[in-house]
């Protein structure tokens, strides 16, 4: 989980709104196939691997405060197995992001390349494109800390074993009543497993130290959902999401993230909208909510420079 540390979740450049559902984009070898022997070069009779699940890659910290952009290039060998091994950077990018995207490749699967309808290895030219983003954050500080003060509960959230992470979170809730992370934690176990509903339910009756953290985390897992369900599933996304953003302003006035994350709400909501003057009241209001969202950026950069 090291390259999770003191990072937030941001958007890669697959697609303009689908912020957190991609992230990179496998590209085929242009070497030519006469290798004799595994692994092979995609081409002729070897047919190039087919991604079946990716892990997108996290920016750093300090990328992210830096904003650094880019693509990074590696070549790695797919196995029989569709696995992804023998990872090298040919095309970098500072910072940490080169960690980043191979840590992130590791967990990528394939259906593996064939050679007369037989799986073979192989080796393939994969990219991961970096591209900060404005998109409300899914993971802050609080919880980030809890994932790396608590590796096995963070193993079993990335493997999706989500009922040993609850047994886990139930043991601790016991252990450790006190600790107000668990709460928080519960509330990302619950995203994880696409229960927004319950998920909101409990970031109301949260009223610890996490708070903030609960109903941004619950917006922007709204916000998401809203580009994703059919139209009566966006629509109450977006209200749920709208209205855990709305608290979660109530509940820190400088809050960044919760601005702009209702500002990206509205702007779906607009969408939906069949009244023009109803849509262009909500585009308005979102483009208020965006401005406001830039000076409380521009005064939170200002406070870390003068910071020793």
């Amino acid at each position: 989980m090291s390259g999770r540390l003191h990072a937030f979740r941001t958007t890669l450049t697959a697609v303009a709104l689908l912020v957190f559902l991609g992230g990179a984009v496998p590209a085929i070898s242009q070497e030519s196939s006469k290798a004799t022997g595994p692994p092979y070069r995609v081409g002729g009779e070897i047919s190039r691997p087919e991604i079946l699940s990716s892990t997108h890659p996290v920016y750093t910290e300090l990328a992210r405060r830096a904003r650094v952009t880019g693509t990074v290039i590696v070549e790695a060998v797919i196995d029989e197995q569709g696995n992804v091994t023998d990872i090298r950077v040919l095309k970098g990018l500072p910072m940490g992001l080169d960690r980043a995207a191979v840590e992130a490749i590791k967990e990528w699967r394939f259906k593996p390349a064939t050679l007369q309808g037989k799986p073979v290895s192989v080796y393939y030219v994969l990219t991961v494109n970096f591209q900060v983003d404005d998109a409300p954050f899914s993971e802050g500080p609080m919880f980030l800390k809890f994932l790396e003060q608590n590796p096995e509960f963070a193993t079993h959230l990335r493997a999706k074993r989500y009922q040993e992470a609850t047994d886990l979170l139930d043991r601790w809730a016991v252990e450790r009543p006190a600790d107000p992370a668990i709460a928080l934690a519960r509330i990302h176990l619950l995203l994880e497993g696409d229960q927004l509903q319950e998920a909101w339910q409990r970031a109301q009756e949260d009223h610890g130290p996490g708070r903030y953290e609960s109903l941004c985390s619950v917006g922007a897992f709204a916000w998401r959902q809203g580009q994703m369900w059919d139209a009566a599933g966006r629509a109450e996304a977006i209200e749920l999401g709208l209205q855990a953003e709305t608290a979660a302003m109530a509940t820190k006035e400088d809050g960044m993230e919760a601005f702009r994350a209702k500002s990206w709400l509205l702007q779906l909501k607009a969408g939906l909208a069949r009244d023009p003057g109803e849509r262009q009241a909500l585009m308005e209001e979102a483009k208020q909510l965006l401005e406001h969202a830039a000076k409380l950026q521009t005064a939170r950069d200002a406070g870390s420079k003068h910071q020793p």
